[in-house]
C-alpha cells in the first residue's frame, strides 16, 4: 500500500479541487484517483485539525490548511463492491442485516466499498454506525444503528451482555449428540467463555449450537480448535478441516429488549447449517 499525505498549501496557495491536488502529489491517472476516492481511500482533515473523514469526489473543494491522505492499495480497490444485501427488520433507529460470508463489516483506511456498513450507508443515504462485529468469513445477522444515539444504546446492550447471540457451527469430528460443554479458556490474556450444544453428528462432523459470554477475537473458532474440533473450512485454525465451501460458522440469531419498543425482539435466519 502506498500512502500519500500532504497539506494543500504545500502545493497550492489557494483553494483548489481534490482532483487537481491529488494529480500533483501522485502519478496516478485521474480515473484511478476517482475510483480510489469513490471507494473510500481518500481522507481529509479540514484546516489540519479535528476529525479525519473520507472525501469521495475529485470535484470537492479543498483549502490551503486542509490535510489530504490517500491510502492506495490495489488489492483493496479490486475487491468487488457489495450489492444486494438483505435486512430482516428496520425502524428509524436500527436495522438487522444479513452479512454474507466474505463481506467485511466495515472498511479500512484503504477503502470501504466492500463492506456491509458502506452498503447500508448508500441505501439509507446517511451515516450509519457499527455496534458489533463478525469475522469476514462468518455469515450472519448484524445490528446496524441508524443514529448516533441508537449506536450508544445498542453498544451498551452488547457491552452489558444483554444481547443474546446464537451461532451454528459444523466442526471436525463426531461428538455425542446432546453433549453440552462450556469452554473457559482465556484468549489474549482475557477471560473468554463459550458454550456448545451438540445437535447431531455424522460423517466425521458435528453440528453445534454455540453461545458466548464474551466477544474475543475469533473466540468461537479458537475455542473449538482448542478442544480438538475446529470449524470446518476455517482458513486460519485447525488441521484436516479445510474445504472449498468456506467457513461453516453462522451467526444464526439475535435477541434483546428493544430500547424503543420496550419489548423483547428476536431475529433468526430462516435457514441454518445442515450436515
Amino acid at each position: 500500500m502506498k500512502i500519500y499525505k500532504s497539506q494543500v498549501n504545500k502545493i497550492f496557495p489557494q483553494q483548489t479541487t481534490l482532483g487537481e491536488f491529488l494529480l500533483k502529489i501522485t502519478k496516478f491517472k485521474e480515473e484511478d484517483l476517482a475510483d480510489a476516492a469513490l471507494k473510500g481511500a481518500v481522507w481529509i482533515q479540514r484546516k489540519g485539525t479535528g476529525k479525519t473523514l473520507r472525501i469521495r469526489s475529485l470535484k470537492e473543494t479543498v483549502y490551503p490548511l486542509d490535510v489530504i491522505q490517500l491510502f492506495y492499495d490495489p488489492k483493496v480497490l479490486k475487491l468487488p463492491t457489495v450489492s444486494k444485501l438483505v435486512s430482516l427488520f428496520e425502524n428509524d433507529h436500527y436495522g438487522i442485516w444479513i452479512k454474507p460470508a466474505g463481506v467485511v463489516p466495515q472498511g479500512s483506511q484503504a477503502g470501504d466499498h466492500a463492506s456491509l456498513l458502506r452498503y447500508v450507508e448508500k441505501v439509507k443515504k446517511k451515516e450509519v454506525f457499527l455496534v458489533h462485529r463478525l469475522d469476514r468469513e462468518t455469515m450472519g445477522l448484524m445490528v446496524i444503528a441508524y443514529t448516533s444515539r441508537a449506536a450508544g444504546l445498542l453498544s451498551d446492550l452488547f457491552q452489558k451482555n444483554l444481547i443474546q447471540k446464537e451461532y451454528e457451527a459444523i466442526v471436525l469430528g463426531e461428538m455425542p449428540a446432546g453433549h453440552k460443554e462450556t469452554i473457559s479458556v482465556s484468549l489474549d490474556d482475557k477471560e473468554a467463555v463459550t458454550h456448545i450444544h451438540v445437535m447431531e453428528s455424522r460423517n466425521k462432523q458435528s453440528l453445534l449450537k454455540v453461545t458466548i459470554d464474551t466477544g474475543r477475537l475469533h473466540q468461537i473458532r479458537r475455542h473449538l480448535d482448542f478442544i480438538g474440533h475446529p470449524v470446518m473450512g476455517d482458513p486460519k485454525y485447525g488441521r484436516s478441516n479445510k474445504n472449498n465451501e468456506g467457513l461453516k460458522l453462522v451467526a444464526r440469531s439475535l435477541a434483546f429488549e428493544d430500547p424503543w419498543l420496550v419489548k423483547p425482539q428476536k431475529f433468526d435466519l430462516s435457514e441454518g447449517l445442515t450436515l
